[in-house]
């Protein structure tokens, strides 16, 4: 019976023992995994500015820095101007603050220079335009030449002169005018005969309802004129009946090839504003 009770207590204390160690091995394991678990959920916490929808950006990658392009080369005939350019500034303004006579001979002779540069650059380009007569205004424009001046004038007139005959068949010119207005009088035999000579009729009005020796039945201002804000005479509208359209011609007297050349100016004129 001892001997019974003694293993039974031999055994009650050693359970404790293997129990205990081998709690000492397992819980080793549990712990740190605890632990770790802990740690990472501590520092998933403190991670809060990330979000639910946070992603992190991928590293920028930089491009690589441009190579500066090299500065194109001048020419030297344009180095050399700016150059001759400053030094005659540079002079007269020496001479200018201090007008000794070596600063103003200075100054002098290399104008002259600069002069004399100047004069051959005129002198090679006119030989070039002799050369080339697309770049020689003379031909393509208003001549020069004395002679060519004369030649150019008179078939201009004649385009002109044509230009108006056939205008005379549409439209005509109105006269405004007053019989005490000695410009009147002197307008008046200028337009008898540029109605004789080109076709054009003229329309004459007179304001004060008198007439003109060579326009002595007028018709009566009915109003026109102050339409127009016709205050100066004589004044002169080229007129198309047909569309009712008034352009004016001018004021004051002129003479026939001034007037010949403004109506021919009016007909190519591509604007159509009636007044």
């Amino acid at each position: 019976m001892r001997m019974l009770f003694a293993l039974a207590a031999l055994s009650l204390v050693t359970l404790p023992v293997a129990a205990l160690a081998a709690d000492e091995s397992t819980p080793s394991i549990s712990i740190i995994g605890a632990q770790t678990d802990v740690e990472s959920n501590a520092t998933y916490w403190l991670r809060k500015r990330e979000g639910w929808f946070w992603y992190r950006d991928p590293p920028q990658i930089l491009p690589p820095p441009k190579e500066s392009p090299a500065s194109p080369i001048r020419p030297p005939e344009l180095v050399g101007f700016e150059a001759m350019q400053k030094r005659l500034d540079d002079l007269k303004r020496v001479a200018v603050m201090n007008p000794s006579d070596a600063n103003l001979l200075a100054y002098m002779r290399y104008q002259r220079f600069v002069m004399n540069k100047s004069e051959l650059f005129a002198q090679n380009w006119q030989r070039l335009v002799w050369t080339v007569p697309d770049l020689d205004y003379g031909l393509t424009g208003r001549p020069t030449n004395s002679m060519a001046v004369a030649a150019f004038d008179e078939q201009q007139r004649e385009r002109q002169a044509q230009t108006v005959r056939n205008l005379a068949a549409t439209q005509g010119l109105l006269f405004i005018f007053r019989s005490d207005c000695p410009y009147c009088h002197r307008l008046a035999p200028i337009l008898k005969r540029f109605e004789q000579e080109f076709g054009m009729t003229v329309f004459a009005v007179s304001l004060d309802g008198r007439g003109l020796p060579d326009y002595p039945n007028p018709q009566a201002d009915n109003g026109i004129a102050a339409r127009l804000n016709s205050t100066i005479v004589p004044a002169l509208y080229l007129t198309a009946p047909s569309t009712r359209q008034i352009r004016p011609v001018g004021f004051g007297l002129m003479a026939m090839t001034e007037l010949v050349e403004r109506i021919a100016a009016l007909a190519q004129d591509p604007r159509q504003d009636p007044l």
